[in-house]
């Protein structure tokens, strides 16, 4: 009996596998046609202007709350994202320029200091900093 049972879920399974495999040969006959296409474009088209409308009408609404509570806009942090960017990218032209300058000279890169806050108080131990003038 228990193979009866398994024979018939292995008949369902190949049918269901049978069946996902049609609809799905269809629907890529159908989506990839060219008439398809024609359509969707024909339907989307009036949402995506409305779209567009909608989002340019909000802009432009933002814009003037933001001014008015002296925030910036959307496009003000653009603009400032550009700018890091390009003098991200400008420092790391000039290091690159650098680096082969030392390569050439045949000199190491110098070794790094410890920061001069952290050279006067011990390493930023508030126990270990030093006494002013005042304080004396």
């Amino acid at each position: 009996m228990a193979e009866k049972g398994f024979e018939v879920t292995k008949m369902v399974r190949d049918l269901r596998d049978g069946t996902m495999d049609a609809w799905a040969k269809m629907m890529l006959n159908l989506t990839s046609s060219h008439e398809y296409q024609r359509l969707q474009g024909i339907i989307s088209k009036p949402a995506l202007l409305g779209i567009a409308l909608w989002r340019k009408a909000s802009d432009t609404a933002m814009s003037s709350v933001l001014s008015q509570l002296n925030m910036p806009s959307r496009e003000d942090v653009l603009s400032l994202s550009q700018r890091l960017t390009h003098i991200e990218m400008t420092l790391d032209d000039l290091a690159a320029m650098m680096e082969q300058l030392r390569k050439l000279a045949g000199t190491q890169r110098p070794p790094r200091t410890p920061s001069a806050s952290r050279a006067d108080n011990g390493g930023g131990d508030p126990a270990r900093a030093p006494i002013s003038a005042k304080e004396a």
